[in-house]
Order: structure tokens, then sequence, then C-alpha cells
């Protein structure tokens, strides 16, 4: 983005010469001296001043030396944040986690892709120990449990998910095929922060009427979750997370509690996630003709 001139001074600045400035710059020595003298003529003032030893800057040569190095760092900044917003205008940044995992979205992007070849996708981790997306996020598929950060976001609901318990594989009550509330009149129940849900607050009153004990570890609760069937605690949790629960079975409840599961996005999304989401929402709102099948 600068001129010729100014990239030719400053090259021949760094090497201390013009012909190794012409060397590094491909050209000849005498192109080197005919912008360098153009580019005096345009200050009306001399910037070098060369001898057997080299070349000396001026004081108005040394004044642009460093107005011209700041204006190069300039250049490639704005290049690099042009760069940047040509690539995010075509990509969508996914995130994810143990407990926010892409079932359904992985599908729908490589139908997607099909059409929409040069647009990107790109997977971020969220941070279990705050349980917040990182701010680049567009998309994240889950449970909507009205936790905080999901009610500063829009959601589109694809499906409804039940939710049951997970027991320790091998226990008397990993041998049914459905839990109700008698079975678990003798255990203490684990959970996560139920968030502003009405169904699960109204679940955990119903344990609590039953005399069933729940509780709410403070626990982090990644380490809760893999480490339930180690302490033979039965835990609440959608079925969907069947496939996380190593050493455990999940068992569906009677009567059936369900929570809304689709994607969350944020309030104002770019172009490009605008148009995967009205992709989306065509493929579940009329009649689903790709074969994507929400049975989760």
């Amino acid at each position: 983005m600068l001129r010729p001139q100014l990239i030719t001074f400053l090259t021949v600045c760094e090497t201390g010469s013009f012909t190794k400035a012409a060397a590094a710059l491909y050209v000849t020595p005498s192109a080197v001296l005919q912008q360098i003298r153009a580019l005096e003529s345009d200050f009306s003032t001399p910037l070098l001043i060369r001898s057997s030893r080299g070349v000396r800057l001026t004081p108005a040569g040394e004044l642009l030396r460093s107005r011209a190095w700041q204006l190069q760092q300039l250049s490639d900044e704005t290049r690099r944040e042009i760069a940047a917003l040509a690539s995010a205008k075509n990509r969508i940044v996914v995130g994810s986690s143990i407990m926010e995992k892409v079932r359904l979205l992985y599908e729908l992007w490589v139908l997607y892709a099909q059409q929409e070849q040069d647009c990107e996708i790109q997977m971020v981790n969220i941070d279990l120990s705050r349980h917040i997306p990182p701010p680049e996020t567009d998309l994240i598929e889950s449970i909507n449990s009205g936790v905080l950060w999901m009610q500063e976001w829009a959601f589109f609901e694809i499906c409804r998910v039940p939710f049951g318990f997970a027991v320790p594989a091998g226990s008397p009550l990993s041998e049914k095929t459905c839990l109700t509330i008698d079975d678990l009149r003798h255990e203490t129940i684990l959970t996560l922060n139920s968030g502003t849900s009405p169904e699960l607050a109204a679940l955990m009153d119903c344990l609590r009427a039953a005399g069933i004990p729940v509780v709410e570890p403070r626990e982090h609760e990644s380490n809760m979750i893999w480490g339930s069937a180690f302490r033979r605690e039965v835990f609440l949790v959608p079925m969907v997370w069947s496939d996380i629960l190593i050493g455990s079975t999940v068992l569906p409840f009677e009567p059936a509690v369900t929570q809304p599961y689709g994607i969350f996005y944020r309030p104002s999304p770019s172009d490009a996630v605008r148009c995967f989401l009205d992709f989306i929402r065509a493929t579940y709102r009329e009649g689903n003709s790709q074969g994507i099948v929400p049975v989760l």
C-alpha cells in the first residue's frame, strides 16, 4: 500500500547501499537511484547522502524513515485486518464442549457445503470452568435449559429431548428399562444447575416431595459427570448424554420430562450464519427432505 518510492527508500535505509537495495528489490541500481531522486524531488530536499562508505541520512531523511516505517507497519496491519474480515465473511464458528457436542450440525454442514462451497466452518472449545462461549462463537448446538449464557442468545428449536437418570452399571437400577419415583426413593439424585427451566424445576420439586434428596454439587461439572458412576451416584441427565457417561447406564424416566434441543446463535448473526440458519430452518420445516432425523 506504500508508494514504490517509499518502499525503495526504506530498503536503501535497511541495506545501507543502492546496490544492495537493488538486489533486494530485484531491480537495477539505476532504477533505485531514479526512485530516490523522484522522492527527493517530491519533498524538494535531499534525503540521502552517498559516499564511499555507503549512504547517510539527512535530517529530513531521518524523519521520513521514522514516518515511513510507521506507515509500513500500519499498512501491514491493515492488510491483515482486511484479510481477516474477508475470511470471517464466509466463516462460521461453532462452539462445542463435552455437554454441547455437535450431533446434528455436522450432517447439516455436509449438506450445506455442497451448495455453499466458499463457506467454511471452524470449531472452538467452550471453557468448561466458566461455561461461557468464546466471543467469536457464532453457533452452539445444545439443550435449552435456560442457563445464563443461553438467555443472551437467540434459539432455533429442532426437537425436544427427554431427561433420564444415569445409574452406575451393575447396580440393581441398571437392570430396569425405565425408572419411576418409586425406584428412586432410596437414592440421592445429583443434578447440574437446572437454570430457569420450569420443567426441570417441577421435576426437582416432585422428587423432593417424595422425600428423595436432590443435590446440586459445587464441584466442576465435568468432574461430576465423569466421576458419578465411580462414586455409585444417580445423576439426572438428558438422554443425549448417554454417549459421554462412562460406566453408567442412562435410563428414561416416567413421567417423561423433555427440554428443547436446537441451535443457539447470536441475536445479530453475520450474513454467512444467517444463510446457514435459513438452510437449517428449511431442512426441518419443509418435511426434512434431506433425511436428517433429529432423534437424539
